[in-house]
């Protein structure tokens, strides 16, 4: 693998195979300095488009753009990379309509609005904050993909999802489009995902899509396997009671899979976690992906262990919640003690306890396909704009187990009005709790399912606590 960003290696087969005048990156190249610096000594132009955070240092490109550099005057901070490119793409299209380029060559200015499916899409997967500039991008970008008036891989993949694609929302997006098209580039090659967003063939899309599928599943089996032997190894070696963070690594991590289970591995312990996986043929290097936890920012966390361990990070670079770094694998023991000190000197009391905040109990009244769909219409929610979530006590009536999920079939108090309440992706704790006939209060979102042309509402199950 080539891995990300703009490295020397990349910029060579760029002059050598593309012989390329200029190159133009996309949601990366900050931190590429030996990249962009290769590519001056072979005279390509380097525009870099970006939204992570820039160092003290910028890289020598002839261009950057970049809301997150120092001085930028861009309003909207919190852009992803598809964001950038697509607001550099717009002052483009006005250069060149001011500058009378399309009337001298007999064209149509681009209807830009036509990429705003991409936009959606690469906004959800990036778990951007939802602030007013993208709440608005993300929205029109659905309504494209609502209508069918999107990438045609995007229709297939949702069909071959069975979602219905007239009511899709970004959990469809986050959970059905990103995963698979990501998929590509995080076992095989990416090109296989850029071909199929490229793609207006229907039968090139339909085989296009099965492919990535097929990846996808291989994904989460890969995914699946590291991360039980990371827990088995956490609970077997790791004081997780007295350290405030958590390294992982195993040689026979995936590289393209450790961001995910440093994901999920945060989520179980709600510590600061980095998870590492070879990075080169001889091993010598080692390529981690880190998740941070609330009031913690993960990429000045890097920024003052470099400071301090100059010698530590052979590159790095990220956003507040998660980032990533190189490491020499002769260092994972220095970088696994440096990693805990510098986060124990930087978080406060409190910062480690993982918070589930609700909307308050919701009356029965409301617990109806109605208002469900009417808190999906004030969408899209996500990082920052969160989905209403709520709170109640139920019984449990019947249950039923999922591979890995829960189905519970509850009943309000003193009602006769059951629901199916969804525990996604159960740890094996709660899979072994005893929920039978018993009282429990559950954190929930709500949502609408359809069987066979019937609604019904779904809650969604967050947080739970058996009361008796």
């Amino acid at each position: 693998m080539l891995g990300y960003g703009l490295s020397e290696k990349i910029v060579s087969i760029i002059h050598e195979e593309k012989k390329a005048e200029l190159i133009i990156t996309v949601d990366n190249g900050i931190t590429s300095f030996d990249g962009v610096q290769r590519a001056r000594e072979l005279g390509i132009r380097v525009l870099v488009t970006d939204h992570h955070l820039s160092l003290a240092r910028l890289p020598p490109a002839d261009a950057i753009v970049n809301p997150n550099q120092q001085n930028c005057r861009f309003r909207s901070k919190n852009l992803a990379g598809v964001g950038v490119i697509f607001y550099v793409m717009l002052a483009f299209r006005a250069y060149l309509r001011n500058r009378g380029w399309f009337t001298e060559h007999n064209l149509p200015v681009p209807n830009m609005s036509r990429f705003m499916d991409l936009v959606a899409v690469g906004s959800i997967a990036d778990v951007v904050t939802l602030d007013h500039n993208n709440r608005i991008l993300i929205k029109n970008g659905i309504e494209k993909i609502r209508t069918g008036r999107c990438c045609k891989c995007f229709i297939s993949i949702l069909q071959k999802c069975r979602r219905n694609i007239a009511k899709i929302d970004e959990n469809d997006i986050c959970f059905s489009i990103s995963p698979i098209l990501n998929a590509a580039g995080r076992i095989d090659n990416m090109s296989l995902g850029v071909n199929c967003l490229l793609s207006d063939d229907s039968e090139e899309v339909e085989s296009l899509v099965n492919e990535l599928i097929n990846v996808n599943n291989t994904r989460k089996e890969i995914e699946a396997q590291m991360h039980s032997e990371a827990i088995r190894d956490l609970d077997q070696n790791y004081d997780l009671q007295n350290n405030n963070s958590i390294v992982i690594f195993d040689k026979s991590y995936h590289q393209g899979v450790v961001g995910l289970v440093a994901t999920r591995i945060k989520e179980i312990y709600y510590k600061p976690t980095v998870a590492f996986a070879v990075a080169n043929e001889d091993g010598t290097e080692l390529k981690g992906s880190a998740r941070s936890v609330d009031n913690l920012h993960i990429k000045d966390l890097l920024e003052k262990i470099n400071s301090r361990y100059p010698d530590l990070l052979l590159r790095f670079g990220g956003h507040a919640m998660a980032a990533g770094m190189t490491i020499r694998r002769a260092d994972l023991a220095r970088f696994t003690d440096v990693f805990e000190k510098t986060v124990t000197e930087n978080i406060k009391q409190g910062d480690l306890s993982n918070v589930w905040y609700s909307d308050g109990e919701l009356p029965s009244r409301y617990l109806v396909p109605e208002f469900a769909e009417y808190l999906l219409s004030l969408g899209p929610w996500g990082n920052n704009y969160a989905h209403p979530t709520f709170d109640g006590i139920f019984t449990v009536k019947h249950l039923k187990l999922m591979n890995r999920h829960l189905k519970l079939t509850v009943v309000y108090p003193n009602s006769h009005f059951e629901y199916t309440a969804m525990i996604f992706n159960a740890t094996r704790e709660t899979r072994n709790e005893d929920f039978w006939h018993r009282r429990v209060r559950l954190g929930y979102k709500i949502e609408v399912s359809e069987w066979r042309g019937n609604k019904y509402l779904q809650l969604i199950v967050e947080n739970y606590q058996i009361l008796e």
